[in-house]
Order: C-alpha cells, then structure tokens, then sequence
C-alpha cells in the first residue's frame, strides 16, 4: 500500500508473508496498514494507541481492536516499561517485524532442515561470502552520492528488544534478496545446475 506521508524510516521491502486467515482477514483492512505504517514510522520508541488516533483519525474502538489482533500476532510489541520515560504510563507499540518481507517457510521443510544439520552447514559455508558482500554493499552506498540516501540512520532507533536496528536489518536483507532473485531466475549457472540435475530443459 502506498502513502504520501513523509518517511522517517525508510521502505527497502515491500510484502511479507500471511500465514493465517486470521492475519488475511486483519490485514485486508485499509485502517491496519495505516495503523501499522504509523507505528513503524514511530521507530524504536514506539507510538501510543491515542497518538495514533488523534493522528489518523480513525475511531478509538477500531484502533483498539486493531492493535490488539497485531499485537497477538506478533506484529507488535510494547515499549518495555523499565525503558519509559519517568511518569509516563501509557502503553507504547512498536513494530516487531524487523524485515517487512520476510518469506514465509513451510514449518515442516524448515524442520528437515534443522534436524538434517543442512541449515547450519549451508549458513557456515556462505557466511563469509555474505558478510563480505554486505561490506561492500555498505562501502558502495556509502561512497555513492546517488545511492547514500538509501543508507538507514546510523545510531537512530535501535529496537529495545533485540538491541539492532530493524530498518538496517531490513536494507542489508533486501540486497541480499534481491541478489539471490537475480541469480536463481537469471545467471546461466544456474539454469546448469538445474539441468543438471533434471529440473530444466537445455
């Protein structure tokens, strides 16, 4: 969903996965992606339910009701209460998906590939591929002129819970993704592979 509003905090992916019919039928409601656009925008500190309707003008019940359902998803968490301010008492929400498009695996595939050790042997074996390309990743952008302003916010809202920043996770996530897209549905080593293996035609 599109918006005209300012961002404080920058957008690199654009979906993420519903699991659910429950989440479908929560997050097929316009006033959710406004609400929960507010909350990521808030960053790190988090955003309150009365912030959010005085700024969207949407009735309190259905900013409620909302928050609630993304909160027993997951979606959002409350700003812990030995971080807030001194006399502050209302609950802040901040956003707990640190990657807004994350793919969903299937649970029992995901399994397999635990128990098999073939996620952790996989991770090991390109760990340090990947980790030198998000150096030059950051190196490049830095550098760039043209590509700076897409850098995240250095120091700027570190999640309370996990301690990083989840618009940084988020940016070094998508050019990882993306990478991999273009690999799997592009380069010719690939499609080798595949044939190779009896999943293409030559």
């Amino acid at each position: 969903m599109k918006t005209t509003k300012t961002k404080n905090i920058k957008t690199y992916l654009t979906h993420f996965p519903v699991k659910s019919y429950l989440e479908a039928e929560i997050l097929s409601k316009e006033t959710t992606w406004s609400i929960m656009d507010y909350i990521r925008q808030a960053g790190a500190q988090g955003i309150t339910a009365d912030e959010i309707i005085e700024k969207e003008k949407i009735p309190s019940s259905v900013v409620y009701s909302t928050l609630k359902e993304l909160y027993r998803l997951g979606y959002v968490f409350l700003y812990p209460r030995e971080k807030r301010q001194v006399r502050e008492r209302k609950k802040r929400f901040v956003c707990e998906r640190s990657t807004w498009g994350k793919y969903g695996i299937d649970e029992e595939f995901d399994g397999a590939m635990k128990i098999s050790g073939l996620l952790e042997s996989i991770t090991n074996e390109i760990k340090v591929s990947i980790m030198k390309a998000f150096q030059e990743v950051h190196e490049q952008f830095t550098l760039n002129k043209q590509l700076r302003k897409f850098l995240p916010a250095k120091n700027n809202n570190i999640c309370p819970n996990c301690n990083r920043s989840h618009e940084a996770m988020e940016f070094f996530y998508a050019s990882l993704l993306r990478t991999i897209d273009l690999m799997i549905t592009e380069s010719d080593e690939f499609k080798k592979f595949l044939i190779d293996k009896g999943y293409a035609n030559d």
